[in-house]
């Protein structure tokens, strides 16, 4: 009887452990931004609009432009870093949505996240609305730059370098010379925001 009743015990803990990971895997993949993007390309609410690129069903906009636009963005990071690796190995994933209940999901607007799990892969998520080629070229630039770096030296990167290189290939005029003058009035005081 101790012999089934330990069996009993032991199989109980196997399958309380295995209905817990299999709880944390929904969760992390339902209710993270990072974990929602990962299954993107699973998920029935997108579709593959061509390589590294998914937008959400019944997406609004020209499907056609927005891979130009990626595409363009693609060749100004090219003429930045030369050979693009974040693209070649297939390690970045680019998601256009227009759908506001599904940009919630995917934690914003426009932004890069990096999954340092193995293997290493880039998701980025842009709405509509910041659909531009400087934005895109902005956020290729994170994905390549983290591509390029392993994963220790991306954990200990400053903002202000990932950022600073992203904003060497984004055109906006808020980044220019001429908003920093203004902003600090020619270096003499420091910079708001």
């Amino acid at each position: 009887m101790k012999v089934k009743s330990k069996k009993k015990i032991i199989i109980c803990c196997c399958i309380s452990l295995i209905l817990l990971v299999l709880l944390a895997a929904v969760c992390f993949f339902q209710f993270t931004d990072l974990g929602y993007r990962m299954s993107v390309p699973y998920r029935s609410s997108f579709e593959k609009a061509a390589d590294h690129i998914y937008v959400n069903k019944n997406y609004s906009g020209n499907i056609k432009d927005a891979i130009l636009l990626t595409e363009e963005a693609l060749e100004r990071d090219r003429a930045f870093f030369g050979e693009l690796q974040c693209t070649e190995t297939n390690t970045t994933i680019i998601i256009i949505c227009d759908d506001d209940k599904l940009l919630s999901k995917l934690g914003g607007d426009h932004d890069t996240k990096t999954s340092i799990f193995d293997p290493k892969k880039n998701y980025i998520s842009v709405s509509d609305e910041y659909l531009n080629i400087d934005i895109l070229a902005h956020e290729l630039t994170h994905a390549e730059l983290h591509t390029r770096l392993n994963t220790n030296t991306l954990k200990g990167i400053p903002t202000w370098f990932d950022e600073g290189l992203a904003t060497q290939n984004d055109y906006r005029e808020q980044y220019g010379l001429d908003a920093w003058i203004e902003q600090t009035d020619n270096g003499k005081k420091r910079a708001t925001s």
